[in-house]
């Protein structure tokens, strides 16, 4: 049953060389070679059989000609396969490094940026951080970058928080008198809430770039 979808992408391949040429030929023709190579070890086991089905039924109709015209089916299609590897391996850990990392940077770009930036940046990446988080849950490619959009902003308030509390290390407590004052907090309070600031920063940028590597790394993952 495997050689299934090793035939359909064989007769891709075929007419992929038929009706493109130059880049576009050898970019979809070597991504072909390596999934005809990955698929080669891959067992599909009985409970992911209807994923299988699926992409050999949905290569089938790709090779219709009208279909194998339209480069971005072409491309979705290979994604589709590429993506399904994952599940064939039982390899959804790094889906859900991805999913907690992303939460974790949100959760603390949240926390953290107001004090610099007030309430109005982390009003603006509401809406990308949701639809990203909905689209990375459905492994959609969209929603992949575009929750990776918020690593910017919090590699940003990261270092901003960082830079501030090593400009401060020499008078720290000059600083924190500051900020007791300003919000009319209690000292101690003010020291433990800039302490925990600080950490929380460190934790922010290490979240961030957690999300970027392995959204890169893992990105074919993603259809």
């Amino acid at each position: 049953m495997e050689k299934d979808l090793l035939l359909i992408l064989d007769e891709v391949k075929k007419k992929v060389t038929k009706f493109y040429d130059g880049k576009k030929r050898d970019k979809l023709t070597n991504q072909i070679d390596m999934l005809k190579n990955d698929y080669s070890s891959i067992t599909i086991s009985e409970k992911h059989m209807p994923t299988y089905e699926s992409l050999v039924i949905k290569g089938k109709e790709l090779l219709k000609e009208n279909n194998m015209r339209d480069e971005k089916k072409v491309s979705y299609y290979l994604r589709y396969c590429g993506a399904a590897q994952y599940d064939f391996r039982d390899n959804i850990k790094p889906l859900n490094t991805i999913l907690k990392s992303f939460l974790l940077t949100c959760t603390l770009f949240f926390v953290l940026a107001p004090q610099y930036f007030g309430f109005v940046l982390p009003f603006i990446f509401v809406i990308p951080i949701f639809m990203g988080l909905r689209g990375m849950k459905k492994r959609v490619l969209n929603g992949l970058m575009m929750g990776v959009s918020v690593v910017p902003m919090g590699v940003l308030v990261a270092t901003i928080w960082l830079r501030n509390a090593y400009l401060t290390m020499g008078n720290f407590d000059v600083f924190v008198n500051a900020l007791a004052q300003n919000y009319n907090f209690s000292l101690e309070f003010t020291r433990n809430l800039a302490m925990a600031c600080i950490m929380m920063s460190i934790v922010l940028l290490g979240s961030s770039f957690t999300l970027l590597v392995s959204s890169i790394k893992y990105r074919k993952m993603f259809i």
